[in-house]
């Protein structure tokens, strides 16, 4: 049994002031997959990794994590970079509350292994990264505080991808928006998710909605039926829900039932789908952060759209639906298991991975320019493309029967295969870029707080 460090128990507030005390405002960790061991910017972070590492849940030879304190709001800020054979990490900055540094450290892991997983199943060129705020730490980001503040915090995290040259490319996440995105733009060119006003392409939540619309269609049609007059349940109703949710009773559902723990999101929901509200299709419901109950409703499908890890052995024995398709990112608590308990009753699930993919797609080539209903985005949703969101589905679903093992195994087989494909032209830069910062004299005087 793997011994927990002490440090991971501490809340992110007294992380930052246990770093702080030690003089440390900017840190990393790459990992040497060929000696199993980790260059740490500081050896009180060698704990904590190996930790992770021995464990072998989350961790899975991460190339990279870096992190720092905000210079002047204190914010605690991460960049999570797993694998880029297939070029740079790329995945959105989330922004959320951690209680724990093993909170943040694993949710960062897990995340940025997701995007290696997602951006291989799309065929993109990128590999996989995930950005962390932590909300509940400095000043900037906390509930009530000034829209300046919250400015001055993703300028700071703009100018942190600068840092990191290129080995990270950022984009919106949950927690974020366009005018977020504008702010880290305006200190590097390291992101995506740019509003269309400087050329980019702005919030992803309707094309990462149209995915999950795709794999639910896909499901549905593996078992015989269609969205026609089927039944939906959506957790949560934020941007991606609510698209989602419209997208949906377009399609002649005949009833959706949709939840969310934010009355003000709520709110929002039944003013923007007010005619699906007044025909007696929708109803919508405010929960606490401790109900699950939107997954056990009697409905042909869940689509979990809000927050990760609500699969698990306490929620997936209440679950009645046949099928569970989502946007959320890391539905399934434990990775290992969670999957064989949902096939033991029956339930099909869609990796999220392998239908969320469209927020990626729409977002991580905007340098190469716009064209209206660009075919090189029409063509994950559409039936031509094997590789599109509905066929790959199909056919994860119709080989895990054959083969009797779950979508999610064979995702992530197919996923971890492309994954290693070095880019046609770069081969594997990412990890040069990150070897040659931390061996540059810039980085060593930022960790060393010379800067």
């Amino acid at each position: 049994m793997v011994t927990k460090p002490p440090l991971l128990a501490l809340s992110l507030p007294d992380f930052t002031s246990f770093l702080r005390s030690r003089g440390i405002f900017t840190f990393h960790a790459v990992y040497k997959a060929d000696a199993r061991k980790f260059a740490t910017s500081h050896n009180v972070l060698d704990p904590i990794l190996e930790y992770f590492r021995d464990e072998g849940i989350d961790f899975d030879s991460h190339e990279g994590i870096f992190g720092q304190i905000g210079p002047r709001s204190g914010v605690l800020q991460g960049a999570f970079i797993h694998r880029t054979c297939r070029g740079a990490g790329a995945g959105g900055v989330r922004n959320w509350s951690y209680k724990t540094v093993e909170d943040w450290f694993r949710d960062g892991l897990r995340l940025s292994r997701g995007m290696t997983h997602k951006n291989a199943l799309a065929g993109i060129w990128w590999g996989g990264g995930k950005g962390l705020l932590a909300r509940n730490t400095g000043i900037g980001l906390r509930q009530g505080n000034k829209l300046d503040g919250r400015k001055m915090v993703f300028e700071e995290y703009g100018s942190f991808m600068t840092a990191l040259r290129g080995c990270y490319v950022t984009a919106e996440d949950v927690g974020t928006t366009d005018q977020d995105m504008a702010a880290i733009f305006s200190k590097t060119r390291f992101t995506t998710c740019i509003p269309h006003e400087f050329g980019g392409s702005g919030n992803p939540s309707g094309p990462t909605a149209r995915g999950v619309l795709r794999g639910l269609e896909a499901a549905l049609s593996y078992i015989g039926k269609s969205l026609e007059g089927a039944t939906i349940a959506v957790q949560g109703v934020g941007h991606v829900g609510t698209k989602l949710v419209d997208l949906l009773l377009n399609k002649e559902v005949s009833h959706v039932i949709a939840s969310d723990i934010d009355t003000s999101r709520i709110n929002l929901a039944s003013k923007k789908l007010k005619k699906w509200a007044d025909s007696g299709r929708l109803e919508l419901k405010t929960i606490s952060s401790q109900e699950d109950t939107i997954l056990y409703e009697d409905v042909d499908a869940v689509a979990p759209c809000a927050v990760g890890g609500i699969l698990n052995p306490q929620t997936i024995p209440k679950i009645k639906a046949k099928i569970i398709c989502g946007a959320a990112n890391n539905q399934l608590h434990d990775l290992m298991s969670d999957d064989k308990l949902l096939a033991e009753r029956g339930i099909i699930y869609v990796p999220d991975f392998l239908v969320n993919r469209m927020g990626i797609v729409n977002c991580a080539d905007e340098a190469v320019g716009y064209i209206d209903d660009d075919p090189n985005i029409e063509m994950h949703l559409g039936d031509s493309w094997d590789n599109s969101i509905y066929n790959l589905t199909k056919s994860i679903l119709e080989e895990s029967a054959k083969r009797n093992r779950t979508p999610q195994e064979l995702s992530v087989e197919l996923a971890e295969r492309r994954s290693w494909e070095k880019n046609p032209i770069w081969g594997h830069r990412g990890i040069k870029i990150i070897d040659s910062l931390i061996q540059s004299r810039e980085w060593k005087r930022k960790t060393m707080n010379e800067l």
